[in-house]
């Protein structure tokens, strides 16, 4: 199937990214986070229009997702990039993946907790922010790059304890059920 071939290769860029953050090299790294990026709305699009949507193309979707969160983060924090709230900020975003993907475990295939209606406009100041967080200062305007990397990585954080604190009043109450 092409679309879990694309994302197979989505999360192979995963180990190239680590070690272009704890290389500090900014602008490559950043050119192969949008592209893991690209790559995922890409293999979404790929499997609905050929039809070659799976539980297994939906699970590595997922893995690649997490993984591609938590390698940012990690490979962030190993480079020094991350201080203060911006790490805090960003454990809260590698911290999510755990949570989601714990309670979907729980859940079970047939009972998974969805997104919510912020989840769009998390993930746009996600990955905004971490692209920016990765890239060397650059200015935007009166302010450098970083410090705007840093106040989506924050935004992104507190919409994500919304999106969070929603996924577990769901799913904890499907586990009760």
């Amino acid at each position: 199937m092409i679309s879990n071939t694309i994302t197979l290769f989505r999360i192979a860029l995963i180990a190239p990214l680590f070690w272009l953050l704890i290389s500090n090299a900014g602008w490559p790294a950043v050119a192969v986070y949008l592209a893991a990026g690209l790559l995922d709305v890409v293999d979404g699009q790929v499997a609905r229009r050929l039809n070659e949507t799976s539980r297994l193309g939906a699970m590595l979707d997922l893995v690649g997702d997490r993984l591609l969160t938590f390698v940012m983060v990690l490979g962030l924090a190993v480079a020094g990039a991350l201080d203060g709230w911006v790490a805090a900020a960003a454990a809260v975003l590698a911290g999510r993946c755990f949570v989601v993907a714990t309670l979907n475990e729980a859940l079970g295939n047939e009972n998974k907790v969805g997104g919510s209606k912020l989840e769009a406009a998390k993930i746009a100041c996600q990955f905004a922010g971490l692209a920016l967080l990765a890239a060397p200062g650059f200015p935007l305007g009166p302010v450098q790059s970083m410090d705007v990397g840093a106040a989506l990585t924050i935004l992104s954080a507190l919409l994500t304890l919304i999106t969070v604190f929603g996924y577990l009043r769901t799913g904890l109450a499907r586990l009760r059920s």
